[in-house]
């Protein structure tokens, strides 16, 4: 069994489109798209490059490396929710053709592959793949940039157009965000050990990266006055990170700890690092890896370790969002699944079945965690819009949240002049979404919070429920919902607050009976 699945993927780049169209799958069914959150600003800020032209932008829209390509998108595309997306899904398309690659030039196509598999069935990149994610290409920038200077550590050839490429493809992700700067702890650690290829090579790396940043300081003194700007917008736009939130699910016990908790506990992760820690220490030090692919195991372990290290230690500016931890947790998966590979190409019989059968447990572990996803995240805000459609002679009101929150699909659709942010008044439509309005938030108040929810007497013309997710329907369909805790259950069947359409009755109808 294991020879034929084998003869699939040998040849040529078969593996790497067998992998691809995969994630494409994957990505298919748990497709999110607009989430109302980040990615709403780097879309103003997209729309800032198309209205404003050149554009400068705040916190969030000055991220050029997305927004620019963003406003690129919706130009030649339209203003949708795939487009928004478009830039990030290309370049984490770049990142598995060059992972892939890397790996295969170093352990052979079956690691390659299985590395492959490992990364794309991962929850966090499988999810985060159809969300316009800063994430994403801060990833793919920075190995791209770590894979430059690792074929001069594989030759021993100090190449200086690919260390200042290095550079400026880092300088490029700390464009895009600040917390990019954490991969000069890795290369500072290179430079100190003068690994390979001489101490003051490594200057190059830097000197690509300053290169990059003073054309940023430049644009930025010329537009602002202050060359600083992103940086001191970056710093002071939050002036406190509370613990407490966008946690996404994982447990706070000590900031020693807390970290790793988020590796091993969230489901973004599922089984990752029980796979990831054993398999990547062996293959960073067994006597029985080859010392090419040992050396690159532990390039990817150091580059992994020291993104990890920073985020842990950066906890008083970074809330512990699992994202955060994106290409620490990618950088295990390539790990684990090209160890699991190079078992599986290497191995006996018997410990090729094992190896087949740990790829296959890790990323099927990695489908239940896509599978109970959430999908419709912004399901009350993005909805504002089919009540609209629904009623497309009248202004609807709504909260100012949800107003602020749905501003780029008002746009698409071309309604947001139909929109009412005031309190509901008689006679009117209002829109409730109790994920905004059900208590007080940053555009709403706590003095005025109560009237923007639903009244005796109000009249409910619609009610809108967001798809329950595949699974639920899976579990419908076989008849085994009831076996489920109902907890679980009410999460996996109604993923999303349901909103609901108001009718204000008008103040000469009388009260209700």
């Amino acid at each position: 069994m294991t020879d034929r699945l084998a003869s699939l993927v040998t040849p040529g780049r078969r593996g790497l489109w067998i992998g691809l169209a995969l994630f494409a799958l994957l990505v298919a069914l748990s497709w999110v798209g607009f989430i109302a959150s980040d990615d709403t600003t780097y879309a103003r800020g997209a729309y800032g490059w198309i209205d404003h032209f050149p554009y400068v932008g705040g916190h969030g829209t000055i991220r050029y490396p997305i927004t620019v390509p963003m406003a690129v998108a919706f130009l030649l595309f339209g203003g949708n929710e795939v487009a928004m997306v478009l830039p990030s899904l290309l370049y984490l398309i770049l990142f598995l053709a060059l992972a892939w690659r890397a790996t295969r030039d170093v352990a052979g196509p079956l690691p390659a592959f299985a590395a492959l598999v490992a990364v794309v069935t991962n929850p966090l990149i499988a999810v985060q793949a159809s969300i316009a994610s800063v994430d994403i290409i801060e990833m793919a920038l920075l190995f791209a940039a770590w894979l430059l200077c690792f074929r001069c550590l594989e030759t021993g050839v100090a190449d200086r157009r690919r260390l200042a490429g290095a550079g400026i493809l880092a300088g490029l992700a700390f464009l895009t965000r600040e917390t990019a700067v954490f991969v000069a702890i890795y290369f500072g650690l290179l430079f100190l050990a003068g690994h390979r290829i001489g101490r003051w090579n490594y200057l190059w790396i830097a000197a690509g990266f300053v290169a990059v940043w003073a054309l940023e300081l430049v644009y930025l003194g010329i537009m602002t006055g202050d060359p600083l700007y992103r940086f001191n917008i970056a710093l002071h736009h939050d002036s406190t990170i509370d613990r407490s939130i966008d946690l996404a699910g994982n447990v706070i016990v000590h900031p020693l700890v807390d970290p790793l908790l988020v590796l091993l506990i969230n489901q973004e992760f599922m089984a990752l690092m029980l796979f990831a820690l054993p398999l990547g220490a062996w293959l960073c030090l067994s006597r029985a890896i080859p010392p090419r692919l040992r050396h690159f195991a532990r390039q990817i372990a150091l580059l992994g370790g020291c993104w990890f290290v920073c985020v842990g230690a950066a906890q008083h500016l970074l809330p512990l969002n699992p994202r955060y931890f994106m290409i620490a947790s990618t950088m295990a998966c390539l790990l684990a699944g090209t160890a699991l590979g190079w078992l599986w190409q290497q191995g006996s019989p018997r410990t090729r079945r094992a190896a087949l059968g740990g790829l296959a447990l890790l990323a099927g572990t990695n489908l239940v965690g896509i599978a109970v996803e959430n999908r419709d995240p912004a399901f009350g805000d993005e909805t504002l819009v089919a009540a609209l459609a629904d009623h497309p002679r009248e202004r609807i009101g709504t909260d100012p949240e949800t107003a602020f929150r749905a501003q780029i699909p008002l746009r698409w659709a071309d309604a947001a002049a139909r929109i009412d942010t005031a309190p509901p008044t008689p006679g009117s439509l209002y829109y409730y979404n109790p994920l905004r309005a059900a208590k007080p938030a940053g555009h709403i108040a706590a003095d005025a919070a109560p009237l923007y929810r639903p009244q005796p007497g109000w009249h409910l013309v619609s009610e809108y429920q967001a798809a329950p997710s595949h699974l639920a329907r899976l579990f419908e369909a076989t008849g085994t919902d009831h076996l489920l805790p109902a907890a679980i259950w009410q999460k996996l069947r109604h993923p999303a607050d349901p909103a609901y359409l108001y009718r204000i009755p008008s103040e000469d109808a009388g009260s209700p009976d």
